[in-house]
């Protein structure tokens, strides 16, 4: 605006000092101040109970619900196989999680709700922090209670044990059938979190700063009133017009900080109708879309799947809230996939102004996912199939061939004289040897459902579905050739001179009542017959 004219009557002076008004406006001020600040470390610490409750969740969500509930709580669980899996998933988390300090996984004691115990800890076993299963947790209980009662995550206050000050974010894991198995609880040390919300806090502080250094800025200005008039008067108006515009972009910045905070993640408004009102820039990032492309636009994914739509807005109708797991399509047609978190924001009579969804790709969780599924099913040596991996292929082949009626093969081999060969020629040529023993046995075996796993030791297992007696025999004599074909030395194997397997084979049609473990007893009688008969030999028993 332009300055009045100069030549015109200067405006009034108003001789009585406004310092008094001005005093009134800086005690109003600084209480909207604190109230800011306060509302902003409240805000803070919403978006970070969800933050950690969706990491938890996420967690809990790694675990195999099947090889938890196999832990009994008990010290003897230390050294199982089945232990040591679920603390390969909880030190993947704790390694993919700097802020987290612990990563626990509690069952409530059988009868006594208030007492949990552990079943397995992320912590290295020889650190003094690591609790061995079926310690009792001796520190507070409420939360724990709470999970494992209600079946939902939780976000503790603050938690004080003999291993120092926490914050914790609690997550039920639940069997294919819905009960609770176990609580998994990931601890961040209360220092960080304070550090956390003191940023919340500094920028509320920022904002309320700035807001008292302009009335600060505007008391003195009329301070200077009484000495230049005439000239403080055309200032304070353009002042006045100044602090309209402050007041305007103070109000637009407070709506975009809602949609900029934590722009790690992105975040959509959408209006009553689900239509995108607003997104911030992580958004365009993850997507690939512009926000000028979908303002006012149904988010991509819930166009791609319309079914989705109408689940969440049940899930919305009965609790304000949903989450879950989404596929997120980049404008070529790619998808990949989004955890999301949607909250309804309402007005005082109830009425939805708005729905705040947050977005966050899981794809390297998903990778992480198949990483561990991949590895917890792979010996680490050989890299063939794992006795795990055996005992699963082996009773999924034999509930098929229940179905069908076919039969069902097992080969078991053995090394011959392999302590002889790591007396003579040592541990890693005794590595070097399985692992190429490993390999011709995968290359020996027909194309399909055959499944070549290295059952213990210098021990190896092979199922073969839909195979009768004498293909089995027929393909475990190819792999007896086949790895006497690598003509690799062994003074200690005095009929050839070079490495031999002995093999067992048992054939049968399954029938019900019957556990397939009996094939594979059936399979190392005939391999003890082998041993018995010579070695580098087949017996074979339908």
């Amino acid at each position: 605006m332009a300055d009045p004219d100069p030549a015109g009557p200067p405006p009034p002076v108003n001789s009585r000092s406004p310092l008094w008004l001005g005093g009134v406006l800086f005690l109003v001020t600084l209480a909207a101040s604190a109230w800011f600040v306060d509302q902003m470390v409240q805000f803070g610490e919403r978006v970070e109970h969800h933050h950690g409750l969706g990491l938890a969740s996420t967690a809990a969500a790694l675990l195999n619900p099947d090889e938890v509930a196999a832990l009994r709580g008990h010290p003897d669980d230390s050294g199982t196989a089945t232990h040591a899996a679920v603390r390969a998933k909880l030190r993947a988390v704790l390694e993919a999680n700097p802020e987290f300090r612990f990563v626990y996984l509690m069952r409530p004691v059988t009868g006594r709700l208030n007492e949990f115990v552990f079943l397995a800890d992320a912590e290295d076993p020889g650190s003094a922090d690591y609790s061995a299963p079926g310690d009792l947790y001796s520190g507070p209980s409420d939360d724990l209670r709470t999970v494992a009662e209600s079946g939902r995550a939780v976000f503790s206050g603050v938690v004080i044990d003999e291993w120092g000050s926490w914050v914790s974010a609690l997550a039920p894991v639940h069997d294919a059938e819905g009960r609770l198995v176990a609580v998994l609880g990931v601890d961040m040390a209360l220092e960080a979190w304070l550090d956390t919300q003191a940023r919340y806090r500094s920028f509320g502080l920022t904002i309320a700063g700035l807001v008292l250094a302009l009335v600060a800025l505007f008391l003195v200005v009329l301070q200077l009133q009484r000495q230049a008039a005439q000239r403080m008067a055309r200032l304070g108006h353009r002042l006045a017009t100044q602090l309209s515009e402050l007041e305007a972009a103070q109000e637009g910045l407070r709506m975009a900080d809602i949609v900029v905070r934590n722009t790690s993640e992105a975040i959509m408004v959408l209006d009553p109708q689900m239509r995108i009102a607003s997104v911030n820039s992580a958004f365009e990032r993850l997507t690939g879309r512009r926000a000028g492309d979908v303002i006012g636009q149904l988010p991509p994914t819930l166009t791609q799947d319309p079914a989705l739509l109408a689940r969440i807005k049940s899930a919305i109708d009965a609790g304000d809230h949903w989450e879950g797991e989404v596929w997120g399509f980049h404008p070529d047609g790619t998808r990949y996939p989004v955890g999301a978190l949607a909250e309804v924001v309402r007005d005082d009579a109830g009425a939805i102004t708005h729905f705040v969804v947050v977005l966050q790709d899981v794809s390297a969780q998903k990778e992480l996912e198949e990483r561990l599924r991949e590895m917890s099913a792979t010996d680490g040596l050989t890299h063939i199939a794992n006795r795990r991996a055996f005992d699963e292929a082996l009773v999924r082949e034999w509930e098929r061939a229940l179905r069908s009626g076919g039969p069902l093969s097992v080969i078991m081999a053995d090394i011959d004289f392999f302590k002889r060969y790591n007396d003579q020629y040592g541990h890693v040529a005794g590595d070097a040897c399985l692992q190429q023993v490993a390999a011709a046995l995968k290359a020996g075996v027909r194309q399909g459902g055959d499944l070549v796993a290295r059952y213990g030791g210098e021990e190896f297992a092979v199922v073969l579905p839909g195979a009768d007696e004498d293909a089995a025999r027929a393909v475990a004599e190819a792999l007896r050739q086949r790895v006497q074909a690598l003509a690799l030395p062994h003074d200690g194997n005095p009929a050839t001179g070079v490495v031999t397997i002995s093999l067992g084979v048992a054939t049968c049609a399954p029938v019900r009542g019957r556990e397939p473990t009996a094939l594979v007893e059936a399979a190392d009688r005939q391999l003890y017959r082998a041993k018995e008969g010579g070695r580098n030999r087949v017996e074979a028993a339908g």
